[in-house]
């Protein structure tokens, strides 16, 4: 199999009562951080959402503007957690898992996704009258809110495709109205004796939600919905991919560089590139919120893209219905670490190989062949 071996666990190293205080006042200072905008008072992690909820560009530009003012006026805490972390060691790759040989073979999936992400991108970039090289990282976080399918996503209706998930025997509390809503119900990690173990198990469960047999079976999406929000799936996942594989590589530099402007370059040329859209250079240490925190979360991708692959291989692509499958899930819960997982599922290391399989099956451009359709845009009529 290809790919980099599982990390073995590395005991936790206790922080200093310095770097306690220094993370008390990052917490703070993100907490009282507030934007105006239009008389609202918006604290600092609300104004993603709210900018994603602008429908006119310019209103999203001028919001974003404000959140990378924000971000500046901490960036001076972030330096100093940043030199923080260099000073105690906490930025050794040793320490991490080998995140150099993750990023060496995820090279090779982000060269896998580029077109099909590319051509994806512009499609739904298209569809709201931009132009993919005249794109702002705003304008990306528009599309992926995708609230024009959150309909089918209503309360009742997630509940009910919930109940039909063997492995949530007991009602999921909170609202669940909206496709996002259902995923993060659907992402609650289980027990299991390795923490990151259940994260990628409940990411695996996550899945469901761009799942053609879920959406018709549960949910009751029609046919031609269900193509549709599958695709735009796949297009997050894939975004949410190439964004943590560029976040991995701009940390490898972010460490080894001790000039500022020099790791703002690094940020948001690898980040932009990877996504394709033009991102704030502000972000270059908000984006990081602990060393390699990047090689952990494309560690929990990959395992639970190979735990839906083995799943679907061994239990049918009605998986979540049979009580074989819970029992298979459960056998890796019981997995002492992420290696032994891996081990569980039939694997001799992490492979990259099942996830970019699961992306581009569920592409409409990718099924279409590359391009997709013509879409008319307010600079002229194209194939995207």
């Amino acid at each position: 199999m290809t790919g980099a071996r599982a990390p073995t666990r590395t005991p936790a190293r206790r922080p200093s009562s310095e770097r306690d205080e220094l993370d008390r006042a990052i917490a703070d200072a993100e907490a009282s951080t507030i934007v105006i905008w239009r008389g609202a008072r918006l604290r600092l992690a609300d104004v993603p959402e709210r900018i994603a909820g602008i429908d006119v560009r310019v209103g999203r530009e001028l919001l974003y503007g404000s959140y990378v003012d924000a971000l500046e006026a901490l960036n001076p805490l972030y330096a100093r957690r940043l030199t923080a972390w260099i000073g105690d060691g906490d930025t050794a790759p040793a320490a991490h898992g080998d995140p150099a040989s993750l990023d060496a073979g995820l090279t090779r999936l982000a060269l896998h996704l580029e077109t099909p992400y590319y051509a994806a991108l512009r499609r739904y970039l298209a569809l709201i009258g931009i132009e993919q090289g005249d794109a702002s990282e705003a304008d990306l976080w528009h599309v992926l809110r995708g609230s024009s399918w959150s309909h089918w996503f209503g309360d009742r209706e997630t509940a009910r495709a919930l109940a039909a998930t063997v492995r949530f025997t007991e009602p999921v509390a909170g609202s669940l109205d909206g496709w996002r809503a259902g995923e993060g119900a659907l992402s609650v990690a289980p027990p299991a004796q390795d923490a990151a173990v259940g994260r990628a198990i409940g990411q695996a469960y996550a899945t469901l939600v761009g799942s053609p047999e879920w959406l018709a079976d549960e949910l009751h999406v029609n046919p031609e919905g269900v193509a549709q929000f599958v695709d735009f799936a796949a297009f997050v996942r894939a975004w949410r991919l190439r964004r943590q594989i560029a976040l991995l590589g701009y940390e490898h530099r972010l460490y080894e560089a001790d000039d500022p402007a020099l790791q703002r370059a690094y940020y948001a040329g690898l980040v932009g590139h990877q996504t394709g859209v033009a991102v704030a250079e502000a972000g270059y240490l908000a984006s990081v919120p602990r060393p390699y925190a990047s090689a952990e979360e494309l560690r929990t991708t990959i395992l639970a893209s190979m735990l839906v692959e083995t799943l679907e291989r061994r239990d049918g692509l009605h998986w979540w219905r049979d009580p074989a499958a819970n029992r298979r899930v459960d056998r890796v819960a019981a997995a002492a670490s992420v290696a032994d997982a891996v081990a569980e599922l039939g694997y001799d290391g992490l492979d990259w190989r099942p996830v970019l399989r699961q992306i581009r099956t569920r592409l409409i451009g990718e099924m279409s062949g590359y391009g997709g359709p013509n879409i008319t845009t307010r600079a002229g009529t194209r194939k995207v």
